[in-house]
């Protein structure tokens, strides 16, 4: 396949991000006039996931099939890991913040049959880009497939990968980018929940990826392309502030590198890209204006203040180092560690431990990843990667999940290294007994996950609904106890249940 049928991959697939992006928006839009009941908008919201899924498919069946042995197997690989995760993403909504957050707020906009101010709810003032798209299956037997639908941003962002791979190196390093990515133990664990970290990583990397081809190109198509994509990092997450923020120093930085260009030009870029950033994520922006006179409320309360917002966000003053050193009893050294012991030491449901599992792999090859061409873009790559661990490291609450924006980049990265050691030892199977031994780690974790949740005993009706729901989310059956025995207008206080809100049918009143 000739470079070019890879650059054009990479443009159809940020296309059809972005246009996932409107049509979420555009639902939005139309659920703050009332309309959120409407069959032609839900349909129109469903056709949409489900062309994009189509899409997808077609993409993955057709320009990533190789015919060489390896590239067979590397195919077949990523395939029977998104034939899991399907297969996993179809029981009931179960994981944590699905349940308080990202389903149970569109449930009750679908309730309202309209999208209104929630003021005791902190987060519900949080851009929620990709809850739009989970709005229509909110109130319905298919409440599981918002989790295929995050799933499917993870499988897109492979797609970015292998474009970008495939380019610059080879197919067969494309899908070793794919594979390393959905392979890794925080992605595999993501792509089957209800969460909307797998859109974040996919804006931001192919923001990142658009913002590189147009340095090369300086063609007008890839800074549109940047630019919009940067504005639906905003819309989707908070964190997506931060992405933007070091995708505006990259621009910078090619600017200043590039002595071709004039003041007026320089000027024009930056202008257009902010201009670009800025129109997804203004309906967001303008509803928290209006609300609480804060454009980016629950943060900046301090510079914008907060009139007519809800309660606190919570987490106060106290820093990570205080925190870790009174909870954990944790030494100045092991803070300082953080950022290389999120790579080896993590845990699921462990705050101490990160919440979370990366792998080794993405640090132990970077040592060979800088050699050869294209070192500007490496570097890139690991400035954007270095900045953004730094920050959720020592300025916010650790979790594994806050830091998936760095692992595509530290992905394209550790194939660089991998192609650079293969090229120093000259010898293939050193080399692949060497990842496959660091590969059989993601592979270890994939079978004890999925037997934890076994998705099969409730597919095959082996186990009910509520029986699964009861062993895997914590007070379910106080909830259900609620359902079945409380009047229709009773009031509940949902205390030490972790505002696990979505299964309960009965007046919510939320803890926060």
């Amino acid at each position: 396949m000739p470079p070019e049928r890879f650059s054009l991959l990479l443009y159809r697939t940020c296309l059809l991000g972005c246009f996932l992006g409107l049509v979420a928006t555009l639902y939005y839009l139309a659920g703050l006039s009332g309309y959120l009941s409407h069959p032609l908008l839900n349909g129109t919201n469903v056709a949409a996931s489900l062309l994009a899924a189509f899409v997808f498919l077609y993409f993955f069946g057709t320009q990533l099939r190789e015919r060489s042995r390896l590239g067979t197997l590397l195919w077949l690989l990523i395939l029977v890991l998104l034939v899991t995760e399907v297969v996993l993403g179809l029981v009931p909504p179960w994981s944590r913040d699905a349940l308080n957050h990202h389903l149970a707020i569109p449930k009750l906009y679908v309730e309202a049959g309209k999208i209104y101010e929630i003021p005791f709810v902190p987060y519900s003032y949080y851009p929620m880009l990709l809850d739009m798209l989970y709005t229509p299956f909110a109130t319905t037997p298919w409440d599981f497939t918002p989790k295929l639908i995050h799933g499917l941003f993870g499988a897109l962002t492979g797609v970015l990968l292998f474009a970008y791979l495939a380019r610059r190196l080879s197919p067969i390093y494309g899908l070793l980018g794919f594979f390393f990515f959905v392979s890794t133990p925080a992605i595999l664990r993501l792509m089957n929940w209800a969460y909307v970290d797998l859109g974040l990583t996919f804006y931001g990397l192919a923001a990142l990826l658009c913002l590189l081809r147009w340095n090369e190109s300086r063609e007008i198509r890839w800074m549109i392309m940047a630019g919009l994509c940067t504005g639906f990092t905003l819309a989707t997450q908070p964190n997506g502030m931060l992405i933007a923020f070091v995708l505006g120093f990259v621009l910078l930085f090619m600017l200043a590198r590039n002595q071709q260009d004039e003041r007026t030009k320089m000027l024009g870029w930056t202008a257009l890209f902010t201009f670009l950033a800025l129109v997804p994520f203004a309906p967001w922006a303008i509803k928290n204006l209006v609300e609480t006179g804060n454009p980016l409320f629950p943060a900046f309360q301090g510079l914008f203040g907060a009139a007519g917002g809800g309660g606190g966000s919570g987490g106060g003053a106290i820093t990570i180092w205080t925190k870790r050193g009174l909870l954990y009893g944790e030494s100045w050294w092991q803070m300082a560690a953080l950022p290389l012991r999120i790579f080896f030491f993590g845990r699921d449901n462990s705050p101490q431990y990160f919440d979370g599992v990366l792998n080794p792999m993405l640090v132990l090859f970077l040592p060979w990843a800088f050699k050869g061409k294209w070192a500007e873009e490496k570097w890139l790559f690991f400035a954007f990667s270095l900045f953004y661990l730094l920050y959720a490291v020592f300025l916010v609450e650790m979790r594994i999940r806050y830091l998936l924006p760095i692992i595509a980049p530290l992905v394209i990265l550790l194939v660089y290294g991998v192609h650079n050691l293969y090229l120093r030892i000259g010898r293939l199977w050193i080399l692949v007994a060497g990842i496959l031994l660091l590969v059989a780690w993601n592979g270890v974790y994939l079978a004890k996950y999925y037997q934890s949740v076994s998705p099969l005993d409730y597919l095959s009706g082996k186990e009910t609904r509520e029986g699964f729901l009861t062993r895997m989310v914590p007070g379910h059956r106080a909830i259900s106890y609620i359902n079945q025995n409380l009047s229709s207008t009773a009031r509940v206080y949902f205390i030490f249940t972790g505002r696990r809100v979505y299964y309960s049918e009965r007046g919510r009143v939320p803890l926060v």
